[in-house]
């Protein structure tokens, strides 16, 4: 199989540190076979030249034409197997915070606009930026979906203060290795500020509730 180079296309407006958090477990996967395509925002492009090569551009623009490329796509008809990934030469995993229920973004901004490339998906699941990463990664390494354990929704406690307690859901499918989903560095706990400081935002009525990074 010849090498695999890993592309997200960047479609969110803010880079906060959940979803540096995906971005960095991908990057840990793919070192050096890694492009962040879509990247408008100068201080976003800053920021991701530390994980990988960055390219202004839509992979809808720069691959348009190529028919060595698959788009992981949840909605498409196939499920990825190994054998697909001797044809192609680039993987797209659309870099979205996953809506619930899903919003098809990956469908409508990635695999419509480009028509010759593979569509496939993992499966029944929707996962994260970084589950996607580690499915596709275990497949290039020659397991198939099937063998790949999943774990549907993780429930993460919050302390809210004064003894008040309460629990995010999050409804995606987690790859998972000896019962235990797999999951970047330190997930839980940013995902639990990052929400409660969203939510604070938010009921402030601040115009920008993106929890940035710096």
């Amino acid at each position: 199989m010849q090498g695999i180079t890993v592309i997200i296309e960047h479609l969110e407006s803010c880079l906060n540190r959940w979803i540096l958090s995906e971005y960095s477990y991908v990057a840990r996967l793919f070192r050096r076979d890694l492009v962040f395509t879509n990247v408008k925002d100068p201080r976003h492009r800053r920021a991701l030249s530390e994980l990988g090569k960055v390219v202004e551009k839509s992979v809808t623009e720069v691959l348009s034409n190529r028919d060595d490329v698959l788009v992981l796509d949840p909605w498409a008809d196939q499920p990825l197997r190994c054998e697909d990934l001797g044809k192609v030469r680039y993987v797209v995993i659309g870099g979205i915070m996953g809506d619930n229920p899903p919003k098809r973004r990956t469908s409508t901004h990635i695999s419509s606009k480009m028509p010759r490339a593979f569509k496939r998906s993992l499966g029944p699941w929707q996962f994260t930026i970084a589950g996607a990463a580690y499915v596709l990664k275990e497949v290039i390494l020659g397991k198939e979906l099937e063998l790949i354990e999943v774990t549907k929704g993780i429930r993460i406690p919050l302390r809210l203060g004064r003894g008040i307690e309460g629990e995010i859901e999050l409804p995606y499918a987690f790859p998972t290795v000896n019962g235990r989903p797999v999951l970047p560095e330190d997930y839980l706990k940013i995902v639990a500020e990052g929400m409660l400081l969203y939510e604070q935002r938010l009921l402030r009525g601040d115009e920008d509730v993106c929890y940035e990074s710096a």
